[in-house]
């Protein structure tokens, strides 16, 4: 098992970088072995496939979409997918306040304005989170917590599968896994593996946030600077 330790800032920096690297480096590869293997199975290859959800909010909504993509959900689905690696008390809080808050969100969805709905989603997090507190002694969940520190590599395994998983709906609007879907969503497996491993190595989510929030950064930031550039 990955040993557990306290990182100082600039310790923290340096292994972000080593992460975010290492993510770019698969990136690079496996679309040129992919591109690859398409020649004899194109069937892992679908063009129908596109991400028209972000790709309608990049043309009319890219204030949305920033936030949205940029900061919301590093912080969420940081949160809700490695709290559960190797936790603490406080993980454990924000893996059950993070996914109420989710929830909230898709039920309000064309209730209010995206801003309002957001603002009342922190709201509603921060409230479940102190509610919790008040509610749910430490001890109470210390079995939980060695359950889940005992099987720390199942746990990091299954969390970045369904992450993975999760990110099918940028594609299709019911879950469906064909081929061409599996080959879309393995490069979010793997980042979801590698913020597993951060949070494994550091004990704390506030790294694997960072590395979310890297990778999310520059793909939506050349992204706009692409349609941009294209519209003048």
């Amino acid at each position: 098992m990955i040993a557990t330790k306290t990182y100082t800032a600039k310790e923290g920096s340096k292994l972000l970088l080593k992460s975010y690297l290492l993510v770019w480096a698969f990136y690079f590869s496996f679309f040129m072995v992919l591109g690859i293997l398409s020649k004899w199975f194109p069937e892992l290859i679908n063009n129908e496939y596109k991400q028209e959800r972000l790709l309608e909010m990049l043309n009319n909504q890219p204030i949305q979409l920033l936030i949205s993509a940029v900061i919301i959900a590093p912080i969420f689905e940081e949160i809700m997918f490695r709290s559960l690696i190797k936790p603490s008390y406080e993980d454990l809080l924000l893996f059950i306040s993070g996914w109420l808050s989710f929830l909230f969100m898709g039920f309000s969805e064309g209730l209010a304005d995206w801003y309002i709905r957001l603002l009342i989603m922190f709201g509603v997090f921060i409230g479940i989170y102190y509610v919790l507190q008040l509610l749910i002694p430490k001890n109470a969940l210390l079995g939980i917590q060695k359950f889940l520190g005992k099987y720390v590599l199942v746990v990091l395994i299954i969390t970045s599968l369904i992450f993975g998983m999760a990110h099918i709906y940028n594609y299709v609007e019911s879950f469906l896994l064909n081929a061409a879907l599996f080959a879309m969503i393995i490069p979010r497996i793997v980042l979801g593996g590698i913020a597993g491993w951060l949070k494994l190595k550091t004990g704390v989510l506030i790294w694997p946030i960072l590395l979310h929030f890297l990778n999310n950064a520059f793909v939506i930031g050349v992204m706009l600077v692409v349609t941009y550039t294209l519209s003048n």
